[in-house]
């Protein structure tokens, strides 16, 4: 939105129009003309972030992500609750690349881009059944979005291991609730963080600036 006499509106509302506010915002429009700012209302702050040059630069991630896959107008109230569930726990102290990890994955649910983790590309057995030698070495296809078992596998793809197909399955919830109680472990975070960010990559046929190099995210 362009707002009219913007510069002004900031002196009016004081330091309401930064990042990290949630506001509740009311405006006029005219046909032909900008928008007129009426009222600004506080609702949520997320200022702690700014405490961890960390937590700021996956915050600013978590908004450039949200305003690259749903950039069409109008309300998006399911990948809204993730942003706002993502961005409270960054201010509230959750590891800055668990956060990051839960929004994508819940973010490519809810905007349709899978990935199918139902069960194996070729076999078709869901990663509750795999035995294991099929638990072994299974391989995530990045341009399928598909993965498949050890049993079935032979070259290509990503290596991941079947806890982290699982964990990734689990964070596809759009319930901001259940991501908030889902504890990463360390291991299995290392494994997404090299995997769900250039799969987003690959898909949305662009990098993200908030973090540099895709590998530091």
């Amino acid at each position: 939105m362009v707002a009219k006499s913007a510069l002004r509106s900031r002196k009016r509302f004081g330091g309401s129009l930064q990042k990290y506010f949630l506001l509740d915002v009311a405006w006029t429009e005219t046909p032909g003309r900008p928008a007129f700012l009426g009222s600004i209302s506080l609702l949520a702050s997320y200022w702690e972030i700014l405490a961890d040059w960390e937590r700021v630069r996956h915050a600013d991630y978590l908004l450039e992500l949200a305003a690259s896959m749903f950039p069409q107008p109008g309300p998006k109230p399911k990948a809204f609750r993730i942003l706002h569930s993502e961005l409270s726990s960054l201010a509230s102290g959750e590891t800055p690349s668990a956060a990051a990890r839960k929004a994508e994955a819940a973010f490519l649910a809810v905007g349709g881009w899978g990935p199918d983790l139902g069960g194996c590309r070729r076999c078709g057995l869901p990663p509750g059944l795999l035995g294991r030698k099929e638990a072994r070495a299974i391989r995530f296809l990045l341009s399928e979005g598909r993965f498949l078992c050890g049993g079935c596998a032979a070259s290509g793809g990503l290596s991941i291991s079947l806890g982290a197909v699982r964990t990734w399955k689990a964070l596809q919830s759009s319930s901001p609730s259940l991501l908030r109680r889902l504890r990463i472990p360390n291991n299995i975070l290392e494994e997404l963080q090299g995997v769900i960010p250039e799969y987003i990559e690959l898909h949305l046929g662009k990098s993200f600036r908030s973090l540099g190099s895709r590998k530091k995210g």
